[in-house]
């Protein structure tokens, strides 16, 4: 089995992947308190009340499912009654988010080494894809304020409301080697942030699921950091 993080021989060249999928708020760029702080601000404004805790764990799922799941869950009606409810907390969530992210607000933070590794990766012709637990849209425009837009690296960017089963279903990672145009054999790693992510990981037969996060999740690759990763798959240091 292909694996990235097998030992090389001295002076023989590093067994690329085809394709790394990156989750955006979980590993490169680790600012999950700003999704929960705007989900908390919509909630709150819709009258749903949640704590704390439950607001992490929402905000490690698909937004627009953890919000559906929790408003149906709080006001005890039918799923197709509450849609009218979810659809405006859903946009008021997504404002809030976006209304973050624009010039002159806090700065996303973002994973040292992030933008070495998707520079270097892109430049060895490894496909590069980023899945999130964000609608499409708000993830791309995540990836603008990061720094990251117009550079050429990425190759296919998928939020959870762009399929049919989002994590911790395969289908944005499926998607994504869709659009990349790899074949069901592609040798695919995929570095996750929340055990739903690497749920879908294994759904989809990635062959390498990765995890920065210690005791986040149990059943993958642990690494150090971005930094590691990096020297791990090009077998060298990146400066």
């Amino acid at each position: 089995m292909f694996s990235p993080f097998e030992s090389l021989a001295p002076g023989s060249s590093p067994k690329l992947p085809d394709l790394v999928i990156f989750d955006l708020i979980g590993v490169l760029t680790p600012d999950r308190p700003r999704v929960v702080a705007c989900l908390a601000a919509a909630l709150s404004d819709a009258d749903i009340s949640v704590t704390s805790t439950e607001l992490e764990e929402m905000a490690c799922l698909p937004i627009r499912m953890s919000i559906a799941r929790w408003v149906t869950r709080q006001t005890r009606v039918a799923p197709e009654v509450a849609q009218p409810l979810v659809r405006a907390i859903v946009m008021d969530f997504n404002d809030r988010l976006v209304d973050s992210l624009r010039p002159g607000g806090r700065p996303i933070v973002v994973a040292p080494g992030a933008s070495t590794l998707l520079a270097e990766l892109a430049a060895e012709g490894v496909h590069i894809g980023i899945d999130s637990e964000l609608d499409g849209d708000i993830a791309t425009a995540w990836i603008r304020a990061a720094g990251w837009s117009g550079c050429g690296w990425m190759d296919a960017v998928v939020g959870a409301d762009e399929v049919l089963t989002p994590r911790p279903g395969p289908g944005q990672i499926e998607e994504i080697r869709r659009r990349c145009g790899l074949q069901d054999g592609a040798r695919v790693v995929k570095v996750v942030g929340t055990h739903a992510d690497a749920q879908a990981a294994n759904k989809a037969g990635c062959e390498w699921v990765v995890s920065l996060i210690p005791g986040v999740v149990p059943d993958s690759c642990r690494v150090s950091d971005l930094g590691e990763l990096a020297e791990r798959l090009l077998e060298r240091v990146l400066v």
